[in-house]
C-alpha cells in the first residue's frame, strides 16, 4: 500500500523533475508515441508470458537445447516490470506528460502517484467503465482500483530491483508468477482507459 509519506514524496518530486527537465507537462507532441508505448507493454508482456513458459516446461526447453534446470524467472519478473512501465509512459502520454532521460523508473513512478493516485485523475477514467447505479459507490470503487494499479507499479519496480540484485533462486518463480500476473492486470486496465 502506498502510504502518505509516498504520496507525499511524489508530489513534492513531481515539481521538481518539471523544474530540472526530466518531466515535461503539456507536451502535446508525446501523444504521437502512446502506440509505440502500447506496444512495448504488450511485447513485453508476452515476454514475459513465454519466458514463464519455458522456465517452467522441458518439452520446451528441450526445443532450444536447454538443461531441464534452466529458469528465467528473473527476466519474467523484468518483462513483467517493463509492461507495466510502457503502458504507464502510454498513460502519462495520453495525458500530455512526457519523461525525460534522467531517473526515468523512479520519474515515472512519481509522476503516476502526483498525478493519478492522489489527485484521482487514474479514478476519473476509470470511473467511466463502471456500470453506474449509485454515483458515490462507483467513485470509492474506482479510486480503489486507481490506487490498486498505481501501488502494483510501485511494488513491480521495486521487486524488479530487489530480484535482479538480491533474491534468490527458490523464490523466484512464485515471485514471477505473482509479477506476470499483476502486469496482465495492470495493462489490460491501462489499455481500457486509453480506449476512452
Amino acid at each position: 500500500m502506498i502510504d502518505q509519506k509516498r504520496i507525499s514524496e511524489a508530489e513534492k518530486n513531481v515539481p521538481k523533475y518539471v523544474q530540472d527537465g526530466w518531466l515535461f507537462i503539456k507536451r502535446k507532441d508525446i501523444a504521437q508515441y502512446l502506440q509505440f508505448f502500447l506496444k512495448n507493454a504488450e511485447t513485453s508482456l508476452q515476454t514475459s508470458k513465454a519466458l514463464l513458459e519455458l522456465s517452467m516446461d522441458n518439452q520446451k526447453k528441450q526445443v532450444f537445447a536447454l538443461q531441464d534446470n534452466f529458469e528465467t524467472y528473473l527476466w519474467v519478473v523484468v518483462s513483467a516490470y517493463y509492461s507495466m512501465f510502457y503502458a504507464a509512459l502510454a498513460l502519462l502520454a495520453k495525458n500530455e506528460i512526457k519523461v525525460g532521460d534522467k531517473l526515468v523508473h523512479k520519474v515515472v513512478a512519481d509522476a503516476l502517484i502526483a498525478n493519478f493516485l492522489k489527485n484521482q485523475k487514474l479514478a476519473k477514467l476509470l470511473e467511466t467503465y463502471e456500470e453506474a447505479k449509485d454515483q458515490a459507490l462507483q467513485i470509492v470503487g474506482s479510486q480503489d482500483r486507481a490506487k490498486e494499479l498505481v501501488e502494483s507499479y510501485e511494488s513491480e519496480r521495486k521487486k524488479r530491483s530487489d530480484l535482479q540484485y538480491e533474491l534468490g533462486s527458490v523464490a523466484k518463480q512464485n515471485l514471477a508468477k505473482t509479477s506476470l500476473e499483476r502486469a496482465s492486470k495492470f495493462v489490460a486496465e491501462i489499455r481500457n482507459i486509453l480506449r476512452t
